[in-house]
């Protein structure tokens, strides 16, 4: 099979699960999880490693069914892309049940320095981002996909809602600056590998991971304020709950190390709170500055 028709089936499958409940959607999602979870896989063994770091108090017995519970979830994270990137906006958003922290945002706007929103790797990110997109107008950085042949449908589905994803380079720095400056949202990611020259080490839970600066940075250069976001996935297929979140003063330091070592205590103390959303799959922890690989 080419890769053009394995990207149009995984197009059809999208579309089809657009098309089903979402307590069908997250059902489905859950059993998937449950079923993946039973076979030796990369996923698993890096969700074993990091589950580990994150929780050496842990038995074996609590750390398998925590694995278990995010495998759950990673489950509904894969079958509910069909919600996120096709489903018509109004009918997702109506999936939305309670935004908690709605007057945070609020507040921050009022300043006219835009807001610099961080959102997380943690439950239902992608609704996340359309959601606030929809509200004030947002510019996030985006890597291209790793397969072109759904390089426009991903692009096409993560702006449909206003967004407007700006490159990860000099001028998409530029970009979000001058989002700010226009009193809207600089949508970031920073829990993910920053590349060779873009981050400090920094504590996040019981090891040091290779953290991004550049929070840091804007928020230090533009004097926006700095909220977290997240979208909690309700159980039983019954919606979401959108949650804004106040972050430390300290993420605007001109400490680098500072900021991002106050970056990841708010994450973690976020991720703690409902530890089975988070994406344990991936290999936050990768870059050590002994050079030792924790995934060996």
């Amino acid at each position: 099979m080419t890769n053009q028709r394995k990207a149009d089936w995984f197009i059809r499958v999208l579309t089809g699960l657009s098309r089903l409940p979402l307590p069908v959607v997250h059902g489905l999602g859950w059993l998937l999880g449950h079923v993946y979870v039973l076979f030796p896989s990369r996923d698993r063994r890096v969700t074993w490693v990091n589950l580990g770091i994150a929780f050496p108090e842990l038995s074996l017995w609590q750390r398998w069914r925590l694995m278990r519970l995010f495998f759950a979830e990673l489950g509904k994270t894969a079958c509910e892309l069909g919600w996120m990137w096709i489903a018509n906006s109004e009918v997702l958003f109506a999936q939305i049940k309670q935004v908690k922290g709605l007057h945070l945002m609020e507040a921050a706007l009022a300043q006219q320095k835009g807001v610099l929103l961080l959102t997380p790797h943690f439950g239902a990110w992608e609704l996340a981002g359309l959601f606030w997109a929809s509200t004030q107008g947002m510019a996030s950085l985006y890597q291209p996909s790793d397969y072109p042949e759904i390089e426009d449908f991903v692009r096409s589905a993560r702006q449909r809602t206003g967004a407007k994803l700006v490159p990860t380079d000099m001028s998409g720095v530029r970009a979000l600056l001058a989002t700010l400056k226009h009193n809207q949202i600089a949508g970031i990611l920073p829990d993910q590998d920053p590349g060779d020259n873009g981050g400090e080490y920094a504590p996040f839970f019981a090891l040091p991971a290779y953290t991004m600066v550049l929070a840091g940075r804007l928020a230090n250069k533009s004097q926006a304020p700095v909220l977290f976001t997240w979208c909690e996935r309700l159980s039983w297929g019954r919606g979401y709950c959108l949650h804004v979140l106040p972050a430390s003063d300290a993420i605007a330091s001109s400490d680098l190390v500072a900021s991002a070592q106050a970056m990841n205590a708010d994450i973690a103390r976020y991720v703690a709170q409902c530890p089975q959303q988070y994406i344990w799959n991936y290999k936050r922890w990768k870059r050590q500055a002994d050079g030792k690989d924790v995934y060996e």
